[in-house]
């Protein structure tokens, strides 16, 4: 006998505290936990078929709460490399040139802000999935539902746009 929506959700419900304890110990921030928790609850209604027992709803109650801690896990990984790509280490900073370098800074952050917004909605959630996210080509088209080539095809289009950007400043 396949479960109602009613039992799932009950079964959610009564299984919150382990699995809030058991994200609060593999991410290490409650308020993180929190978040992930209600990121759980809105993937509920993926539950489909509707499992058979509730030692197979609490399975699925895991295994998605485990995806996402490590999802959260790789991107703040990914930010965290990001910013150290970036902004690299504070010895790395020349301060006989910082306020030149601010302000040079300041009008290219300027000039990609102004690009990114230019950018088609598809096109700019396909960047930042590919930048900011770290998902690879084949996971941002499955995420999409679009092809690998088109995903290509767009994030090509997406940092032509940002390399003009910052290019054409200085013309």
């Amino acid at each position: 006998m396949a479960f109602s929506d009613h039992d799932i959700y009950r079964i959610f419900l009564n299984s919150r505290p382990q699995i809030q304890r058991f994200l609060q110990q593999r991410i290490r921030c409650q308020d993180t936990a929190a978040d992930l928790i209600q990121d759980l609850f809105l993937r509920l209604t993926l539950l489909k078929p509707p499992p058979a027992s509730e030692i197979e709803v609490r399975a699925w109650l895991f295994t998605v709460a485990s995806n996402l801690s490590l999802d959260h896990l790789r991107t703040q990984k990914r930010r965290g490399e990001l910013l150290g790509q970036y902004l690299g280490d504070e010895s790395d900073i020349d301060d006989s040139a910082a306020p030149e370098r601010a302000v040079q800074a300041r009008d290219q952050l300027q000039q990609i802000q102004i690009a990114l917004a230019e950018l088609p909605d598809q096109c700019a959630e396909i960047l930042y999935l590919s930048r900011i996210e770290g998902l690879s080509h084949a996971e941002i088209a499955k995420q999409l539902k679009i092809s690998t080539s088109w995903v290509e095809k767009q994030l090509a289009k997406a940092l032509l746009q940002c390399r003009q950007a910052v290019g054409s400043e200085g013309a």
